[in-house]
């Protein structure tokens, strides 16, 4: 998909919504987005297990503010013309919190895989990882590729519906699930993701230096 290349299209949209937002501070918004992604996690988890298993949908509410107040804290900050270096350190380190304790949560929920859900922290944090290190070696944040954040955050969204609508199970040497599926394309998606991330910041590394 990259999503996340689209950013600029979105500032439109956000700029109907933000209304509501400008009373916080950008931070605030940040921890809370990190807070609700724990919240959702644990919904998953215990779903199913300690709860009827239709209170997946919590977990699909806490996602959805999540996912709405990461997009508006960085909005936020420019709006009010507070966006610093601090702002995005922190926002960087709860974003990788947040997918963190998300995969966490679908790999230990009923319908997930705990193999799976390791392998996908890898290819998700490599490649946000080789996102920012072309920020890190003098470029600009490096947002290509086909699996981004904004890219999961609403395949997450789509899993749980799917998993609360219309669940399904096919039994192969795993358990294809709606949530399994999503596992195993973070996985694909997030190492090739990070492979032509690398590729894009090699080269225009290689370009600065043809240059200077």
């Amino acid at each position: 998909m990259g999503l996340d290349s689209y950013r600029k299209n979105a500032e439109p949209i956000l700029d109907r919504m933000v209304g509501p937002f400008m009373k916080f501070n950008p931070d605030t918004l940040t921890v809370l987005s990190f807070i609700l992604a724990v919240i959702s996690a644990l919904f998953l988890i215990i779903s199913g297990r300690f709860i009827p298993w239709y209170f997946i949908i919590l977990a699909f509410v806490a996602l959805f503010l999540s996912t709405l107040f990461d997009a508006m804290d960085g909005f936020v900050a420019r709006k009010k013309g507070t966006n610093s270096m601090y702002g995005d350190m922190l926002d960087h380190t709860f974003d990788r919190y947040s997918d963190f304790a998300l995969i966490t949560g679908f790999a230990l929920s009923l319908q997930g895989n705990i193999l799976l859900g390791l392998l996908a922290v890898g290819g998700v944090f490599m490649s946000s990882y080789m996102g920012t290190q072309a920020q890190a070696v003098g470029l600009k944040r490096n947002y290509g590729g086909i699996l981004g954040r904004a890219d999961r955050l609403i395949l997450m969204n789509i899993a749980i519906i799917v998993e609360f609508i219309y669940p399904f199970t096919l039994n192969f040497y795993i358990a294809i699930t709606s949530i399994n599926v999503m596992l195993i394309w973070f996985i694909i998606g997030g190492h090739a993701t990070a492979i032509l991330r690398f590729r894009k910041t090699a080269k225009e590394m290689k370009q600065e230096k043809a240059v200077h």
